[in-house]
């Protein structure tokens, strides 16, 4: 009992520590789980509201919205920003699998990934100053969770591209069991959630959750057709992509 609980442990500081660039120590051998993939995202997320409570008090909303991202993205390590740079550079370079797994690859940029990144970064944070002024900052509470657990999703349910060496090797180690005991451990979250900040962002979170499904399911698709499956890219693409449409609906609601 007692080393299961230690090995769960680790696989979820393992998991962590991919996730995110707060200092964890792990004890290797190692698995990342997809069931940890929502916790890491509550975690996060708890970090950047807890900390508006201090920089709303010194700053104007403007400047709370830039540093609050600014802390999002060095706590997630800029991980997913990548993916989706990566993701714009292959993908819409319109090329042959080969050619679009080569681009992929590459450590430099193109003009595709450089618009993608300005554009998504200018809408976060527009987005963050929207949620400030109307005082629904808890929300980021729920997109760091169902974030996470839509790319838990896509790497449950999709095939891994035999080109990503990352997403090969968590599908190895994962079920379709564990994306359902990922989804669980997402509703335990919410529902905390819920009952702490009241049921107000009931109808957001599932205009939100409709739209991302299937957007997830396009992108998982395309991907499967483009290189023959998902890749890490991808799921930070995800990610951010399902951020955003968060963001929007919590911002039109």
């Amino acid at each position: 009992m007692r080393s299961n609980l230690n090995k769960n442990w680790n696989n979820f500081l393992n998991t962590m520590s991919f996730m995110s660039r707060i200092p964890v120590k792990v004890e290797y051998p190692a698995e990342m789980k997809l069931v940890f993939f929502p916790l890491s995202g509550l975690i996060i997320a708890s970090i950047v509201f807890l900390s508006h409570f201090i920089l709303a008090v010194i700053f104007s909303h403007e400047i709370t919205a830039l540093l609050l991202l600014g802390l999002y993205v060095y706590l997630t390590g800029a991980l997913h920003l990548d993916g989706l740079g990566d993701f714009f550079d292959g993908y819409f370079a319109d090329r042959d699998r080969e050619k679009t797994v080569q681009i992929m690859h590459d450590s430099n940029s193109g003009i595709y990934a450089v618009v993608a990144l300005i554009l998504v970064l200018i809408l976060k944070y527009l987005l963050f100053k929207e949620l400030l002024i109307e005082s629904k900052l808890e929300f980021l509470l729920i997109i760091g969770v169902m974030a996470r657990f839509y790319a838990a999703a896509a790497l449950g349910f999709f095939k891994a591209a035999e080109a990503s060496v990352w997403a090969k090797s968590v599908e190895d180690n994962a079920k379709k069991i564990d994306v359902f005991h990922s989804f669980l451990l997402s509703l335990i979250i919410l529902s905390f959630i819920f009952l702490i900040f009241g049921g107000q962002f009931l109808k957001t979170l599932f205009t939100a959750a409709v739209i991302s499904t299937g957007l997830v399911y396009y992108l998982a698709n395309w991907s499967e057709k483009k290189i023959g499956g998902i890749t890490g890219d991808l799921c930070g693409t995800i990610i951010e992509l399902t951020e955003i449409v968060f963001l929007i609906t919590a911002a039109i609601f």
